[in-house]
């Protein structure tokens, strides 16, 4: 079986975290700020695709439910 190449969200959001926490003085605080931005951007990426992938609710009214309404009553 093909190892996977790429790493997760979670893996990624998991190192920017680490950069982002450095106590060492091993990143600057550019790296930092920049580790703190793209941790942001997959967190929306991340939430998109959960947003994306969540079945509509059962409640939810149909788009097309104008289309069904009788015209307005003349007065």
């Amino acid at each position: 079986m093909r190892k996977e190449r790429h790493l997760t969200i979670d893996e990624k959001r998991d190192w920017l975290a680490s950069i982002f926490r450095d106590d060492e003085g091993i990143y600057s605080q550019a790296d930092k700020f920049k580790a703190m931005v793209e941790d942001t951007r997959l967190a929306e990426l991340e939430a998109e695709l959960r947003k994306e992938a969540a079945p509509p609710p059962s409640h939810a009214i149909p788009p097309d439910i104008l289309s069904h309404l009788p015209p307005p009553l003349a007065r």
